[in-house]
C-alpha cells in the first residue's frame, strides 16, 4: 500500500465517527425515549391521522439527522449543513403541533448544538428565538397562554447548555486541527533537513571517490603499465593481476558515483506525505514521478512552502473532500499542482499568502499560476527550475 492510499484508507473511516459517534448515539437514544413516550400506539393502530402526521415528523428528524452526521466528516457544503438542522427543527415543531406532546421539544436542545456549531453566534441565536417563538406560539394553543413561559424556560436553559457545549466543543476541535496542521508543518521542514542533509552527504560521498581514490587508482594503473613494460617484471603473473584489479577497481568506484550523483539534488516526497498527514478530514492523493529532485535546496524549500500554503488554503476557503497533489518534471523545470474539489468563490483573490507565494517563486526564476479547477475548487500550479 502506497502512503497515498493509507491516507485514503484513513481518512474514510472518518465515515463511522460522524455518523456513529457517541455523541450521535446520545442523539440517537434520546429521540427513540422521546418517540416511545409521545407517540399513542392506539391512536396509530386506529389510523388517526395526526398521530401519524406525527410519527412522520419525528421519523423525519432522525433522518435529517442521521444525514447531516453522515456528512459531518466529509466537510461537506455548509449550506447543507445549516439546511438539514433547520429541517430538524422543523420536523421538531411539526411533531410538537400534531401530537401535542411537551417532551417532543427536548429535540430542539440537540438542533441547538449543532447551530451554535455551524453559523456564527448571534446568528445561531437568532434561529433559536425564532424556534423557540414558533413553540411558545404552538404551546399556547395546546396548553393555554399562562403555562407557556413556565414550560419554556426549562427547555431554553437546556438549549443554552447544549449550545455552550457545543461551542467549546467546537473551539477544542479547531485548536486540534491548528494543531495538527503546524505539526505537519515542522514535520514536513524536518523531513526536508534531513532529505538536504542526505543529499549533501551523497555529494560529499561521490566527491571524495571521484577526487581521492580516483585518483590514486589511475596512478597506480599507470605505475602498473611502467612494471608490466620492464622485461624482468612484466612477464610475471602478479602484475598482470594487480593491474586487472586496479581496473576493476577503478571502475566499480566510477559506476558507484554514477549511481550516488544519479540521486543528487532534494527529494520532496517525505516532506510533502508529511504535510499530507496532517490534513484534518480530507481524502489527499500525492502522485510523484520518481526521480523528481531539484539540485538547489532553495527551490525545494520554496516548492514546499507552495504545497502548504495551498494545502493550507483549501481547507480554510473550500471545504474539500478531497486533494490530489502532483509533483513532476518537465523538460528543464519541476512542476507542483495542488487540486482540491472545493467550493471557491466567484472570482480568485490572491491574498497576503498567494502574494508572498508568487514573490518568493519569482525570485528563484519561478512562476505560479492559480484557476479554477475542473470539479469546482481550486487548481494551482507553481514551476521551478529544476
Amino acid at each position: 500500500m502506497t502512503t497515498s492510499d493509507a491516507l485514503i484508507v484513513e481518512r474514510d473511516k472518518a465515515w463511522g465517527e460522524g455518523l456513529f459517534s457517541p455523541l450521535s448515539w446520545a442523539a440517537y437514544i434520546t429521540w427513540a425515549a422521546i418517540a416511545v413516550d409521545a407517540l399513542d400506539l392506539a391512536a396509530l393502530r386506529a389510523g388517526v391521522a395526526h398521530e401519524w402526521y406525527g410519527a412522520a415528523a419525528l421519523l423525519m428528524f432522525i433522518v435529517f439527522f442521521a444525514t447531516c452526521s453522515r456528512l459531518e466528516r466529509h466537510a461537506a457544503n455548509s449550506r447543507m449543513h445549516v439546511l438539514l438542522v433547520l429541517l430538524q427543527a422543523g420536523a421538531s415543531l411539526a411533531a410538537t403541533w400534531f401530537l401535542g406532546s411537551g417532551i417532543v421539544a427536548i429535540l430542539l436542545v440537540i438542533v441547538a448544538a449543532q447551530l451554535i456549531a455551524m453559523l456564527p453566534l448571534w446568528t445561531a441565536i437568532a434561529w433559536l428565538a425564532l424556534f423557540n417563538g414558533l413553540l411558545a406560539l404552538i404551546w399556547s394553543q395546546i396548553t393555554g397562554l399562562p403555562n407557556v413561559l413556565l414550560t419554556l424556560l426549562p427547555i431554553m436553559g437546556f438549549q443554552a447548555f447544549a449550545a455552550m457545549t457545543g461551542l467549546y466543543a467546537v473551539k477544542a476541535e479547531r485548536a486540534r486541527e491548528a494543531l495538527l496542521l503546524v505539526n505537519g508543518e515542522l514535520l514536513a521542514t524536518r523531513e526536508l533537513l534531513s532529505e538536504s542533509t542526505r543529499n549533501e552527504e551523497r555529494l560529499r560521498l561521490s566527491r571524495e571517490l571521484h577526487d581521492v581514490a580516483g585518483h590514486k587508482l589511475t596512478a597506480l594503473k599507470l605505475n602498473l603499465a611502467r612494471l608490466a613494460r620492464d622485461p624482468e617484471l612484466g612477464t610475471r603473473d602478479e602484475v598482470a593481476v594487480s593491474t586487472r584489479l586496479a581496473s576493476e577497481l577503478l571502475e566499480d568506484i566510477r559506476a558507484v558515483v554514477g549511481e550516488m550523483r544519479r540521486h543528487d539534488g532534494v527529494d520532496l516526497s517525505a516532506a510533502l506525505n508529511a504535510l499530507a498527514k496532517s490534513l484534518p478530514g480530507v481524502r489527499v492523493e500525492i502522485e510523484i514521478d520518481p526521480d523528481t529532485r531539484l539540485t538547489a535546496m532553495e527551490n525545494a524549500e520554496t516548492l514546499l512552502r507552495c504545497a502548504q500554503e495551498a494545502l493550507t488554503n483549501a481547507l480554510r476557503h473550500g471545504s474539500p473532500t478531497r486533494i490530489d497533489v502532483h509533483y513532476r518534471r518537465r523538460d528543464d523545470s519541476i512542476e507542483l499542482r495542488v487540486e482540491d474539489n472545493g467550493t471557491r468563490g466567484s472570482s480568485i483573490r490572491f491574498g497576503n499568502g498567494l502574494n508572498g507565494m508568487r514573490e518568493r517563486l519569482e525570485a528563484i526564476g519561478g512562476v505560479l499560476a492559480v484557476d479554477a479547477a475542473p470539479r469546482g475548487g481550486v487548481v494551482l500550479t507553481a514551476v521551478v527550475p529544476a
